[in-house]
């Protein structure tokens, strides 16, 4: 008896990340795509129509950081089902008091301002240097000077505060 050689072709499984309802963030593979639905491996199904508005596709290598097939274990009652690759990816969560801010059509802009206490040279210093280098290079390093002045600790808790006195102030009980 002669075995023929048969290629196995291996099929590239698309996964597919669902961005709006309530699934949003959830990771699936397509099962099935038909004219009306489409069936999903975890058994969940979506309408064809509604298919760009509800997931995207995702790339591969991104996939593949999310999805992890699962492992067979004992079953006792001898009943497998294929395994399932679904995986949800945490998503942030948006406060309804965030919803409503964001669909405010009309803001007042203000100013934000922070103020830092830093070292300088002197003018007589800065035009002595300009006068001997680049003025540009002068004026690159003299920004890196200030620049490390400032630890992103100092920045963050300055700007904090200042939100906080901008909405104490603006806000405040009359």
């Amino acid at each position: 008896m002669q075995k023929d050689n048969i290629e196995e072709t291996s099929v590239e499984v698309k996964h597919w990340q669902w961005i709006k309802g309530d699934d949003s963030g959830l990771v699936v593979t397509i099962k099935e795509e038909g004219p009306k639905w489409i069936t999903f491996d975890n058994g969940r199904r979506l309408a064809t129509e509604l298919k760009s508005e509800f997931i995207q596709e995702l790339d591969a290598e991104i996939a593949g950081e999310f999805v992890k097939p699962q492992t067979s274990s004992i079953d006792p009652l001898n009943i497998s089902a294929p395994p399932q690759t679904v995986v949800e990816i945490p998503t942030k969560q948006i406060s309804p008091i965030r919803v409503l801010f964001n669909k405010q059509k009309k803001n007042n802009k203000v100013k934000l301002l922070l103020e830092f206490p830093v070292n300088i040279p002197t003018k007589g210093v800065y035009e002595l240097m300009s006068t001997s280098f680049d003025k540009d290079e002068v004026n690159e390093q003299l920004q890196s000077f200030i620049l490390d002045q400032l630890p992103e600790d100092e920045i963050t808790d300055c700007l904090f505060n200042s939100i906080k006195s901008l909405i104490e102030s603006k806000y405040k009980a009359e």
